[in-house]
């Protein structure tokens, strides 16, 4: 049975004419009563009596008719429904990130974004812990962008024939414990401190953050012992204020808590990470929501 079928069957149901039927479908009349023909052997009886003037609805046809509407009807609301979808994904945008991105940076730059893009719904998804995740996720164009920090001394992008960047801003990593009762910090990162230093990192290279390779360089012999990891600023701030360990958190995070000494500095200001906030996408993506607001992009790096 084809929908097509139906629609025949509707138009002659209203028009009682084969001839009138057949043109609104924009078919000849033999084709047109073929496929009538069709419909009845599929249905397994008659459903119109050709031997009256209009053309009239058999018994079966009496009771197949609104079965016939119920079936169009629900084949066009689903039509509708899926296109409806299909455009929301469409103009849908979507970013792979970090969680300590999301909670300071992303709302506001998303903000200052509207005057430019008609776009009414952003993904902002922070389900992937590694680098190489997110940008396997861009490859495939599953999500749009890739939005993440990267200090001046190890960058993420190799591949320059797959993928591009731009700077979106800037964010600095302070080394921060907690106190002790007098006030001096717990551990002192140029002093060396004697014996494991525990910290509230993944210490592995494959961390997303450039805080492990700032680490492996800049602190090479010290002792560091991994206690606890997270990718989003408040928990790690919480963990530092109750002296579980060491800590580079985002400094927009930690101004009230430096101000009034529940954390301290860990090492001089000569040793914060200086980041850059960046934005990836593949050059594989040519959505048009992709290159509209890589335009925009483009435009306000240039200002």
């Amino acid at each position: 049975m084809e929908l097509k079928w139906l629609k025949d069957f509707l138009t002659l149901c209203t028009t009682g004419n084969f001839r009138l039927a057949a043109q609104k479908r924009c078919v000849s009349q033999p084709a047109f009563s073929r496929r009538i023909q069709a419909l009845e052997a599929w249905v397994g009886a008659p459903l119109i009596d050709r031997g009256s003037q209009p053309s009239q609805l058999t018994e079966a046809g009496e009771l197949f008719w609104p079965v016939a509407k119920k079936i169009v009807d629900l084949a066009k609301i689903g039509k509708q429904d899926i296109q409806a979808h299909i455009q929301e994904d469409k103009e849908r945008i979507s970013f792979v990130t970090f969680s300590s991105l999301t909670q300071i940076f992303i709302p506001g730059w998303l903000k200052t974004l509207r005057p430019f893009i008609d776009a009414n719904q952003f993904v902002v998804k922070v389900d992937y812990d590694t680098v190489e995740e997110c940008f396997s996720v861009l490859e495939d164009n599953t999500l749009d962008f890739f939005i993440c920090y990267e200090g001046n001394d190890h960058r993420f992008l190799e591949n320059k024939q797959m993928f591009t960047s731009l700077k979106l801003g800037t964010e600095t990593l302070i080394p921060v414990v907690s106190p002790n009762s007098d006030g001096t910090p717990r551990w002192w990162l140029p002093d060396k401190p004697t014996g494991q230093i525990p910290c509230l990192h993944t210490l592995s290279k494959h961390s997303p953050s450039p805080i492990w390779h700032h680490m492996n360089s800049k602190y090479r012999d010290h002792r560091f012992k991994s206690v606890y990891d997270s990718s989003i600023a408040p928990p790690l701030k919480a963990m530092a204020i109750e002296g579980f360990g060491l800590a580079w958190i985002p400094s927009t995070h930690i101004i009230d808590e430096l101000a009034s000494g529940r954390l301290v500095r860990a090492a001089e200001q000569a040793d914060d990470i200086a980041v850059d906030i960046n934005i990836y996408r593949s050059l594989n993506n040519t959505e048009p929501r992709v290159e509209k607001l890589w335009k925009v992009l483009l435009k306000q790096d240039t200002q």
